[in-house]
């Protein structure tokens, strides 16, 4: 017997937020364990220690809110959270397309917008297809 389509996309939706979730969850933990190493893949410096930190706490926060958000979605069935996340993302994709337009297209801008443009997708599939379950 095999599943109906609207089976299917749950599944892809499941999957999809799943890798969401721990993505967030491995950045997240990333900055508070090593926050140098986690802003050099952003491309984030720190110059003293009160930057190193901020890197810590800041962006743990950005990331660490949206894999609780996927897990709320997976675990507890609050797929509405997953709209937060997409909104977080998305808003990260604006910071960068006004960067873009005020200070030029830095070296390397296509990765995070496409994964934050993909990002943003799997979340929002996901809260209407675990919504509608």
């Amino acid at each position: 017997m095999s599943l109906r389509w609207e089976d299917k996309m749950i599944w892809i939706a499941r999957v999809g937020v799943t890798l969401a979730g721990l993505f967030s969850l491995a950045m997240g933990l990333l900055f508070w364990a090593d926050p140098m190493k986690a802003g050099a893949i952003l491309g984030l410096t720190s110059i003293d220690a009160l930057g190193t930190n901020s890197l810590r706490a800041d962006l743990a926060a950005f990331f660490l809110v949206n894999f609780i958000a996927c897990a709320l979605a997976l675990f507890r069935g609050k797929a509405h959270w997953l709209y937060g996340s997409a909104l977080v993302f998305g808003l990260a994709v604006s910071g960068r397309f006004i960067g873009v337009i005020i200070d030029g297209a830095p070296a390397g801008i296509a990765q995070p917008v496409i994964i934050e443009l993909v990002l943003v997708g799997l979340l929002i599939f996901g809260a209407r297809r675990l919504g509608a379950k």
